[in-house]
């Protein structure tokens, strides 16, 4: 990321207030004392442009189709859709599980870009990669807003993140000391 691009996130961030201090139960299981709320950057479609734009400049490969899930992943894959000139498919969970929305379709052989806003441990982006693999389609890569930067993740495919936030933290809710304090999870 270059400097221009990490100053107009860290004020996106700042302006947005995405960067919440609490007791979360992350998407991962593992609860945090800080939580990246991404959805809250995508609030001004006009300021969060900067990010569609750099999302697309990551990849350069040939893509037929990007797939996003959930409420910011969706807007970033339509975003980043729209700049690469394909096709978006967008994703869900009911029960535990991700599946494509009805009407959205992945042909086999097509070549497919997993986006998403954060990861803490891969596990939405992986579910993607399944979906995708599932379809008989080619993952081509994986692009994410923002890492926490706490654990190795291997997706299997290139991944590009555009910022690793610092001073996050994850930890099991038998290991969380928010939770060893009686503090309750924040909503």
């Amino acid at each position: 990321m270059t400097k221009t691009l990490e100053a107009q996130f860290n004020h996106l961030i700042e302006t947005t207030k995405a960067l919440q201090q609490g007791h979360f139960q992350l998407a991962s299981g593992l609860h945090g004392s800080r939580f990246f709320r991404c959805i809250k950057l995508l609030e001004n479609p006009q300021a969060a442009e900067f990010l569609f734009d750099a999302m697309a400049a990551q990849f350069s490969e040939p893509i037929d189709m990007v797939l996003g899930a959930n409420e910011a992943g969706s807007i970033l894959a339509f975003e980043t859709a729209k700049r690469l000139n394909v096709k978006v498919a967008i994703a869900r969970q009911t029960d535990h599980q991700y599946h494509l929305i009805d009407g959205f379709a992945i042909a086999p052989e097509q070549r497919v870009l997993i986006v998403d806003d954060i990861t803490t441990t891969g596990g939405t982006a992986k579910k993607l990669i399944t979906i995708a693999q599932s379809a008989e389609a080619i993952p081509v890569g994986v692009g994410l807003i923002a890492t926490k930067g706490l654990f190795e993740v291997d997706l299997g495919c290139p991944t590009q993140v555009l910022i690793t936030l610092k001073g996050m933290d994850a930890v099991s809710p038998e290991s969380c000391p928010l939770c060893q304090q009686g503090v309750p999870l924040t909503q």
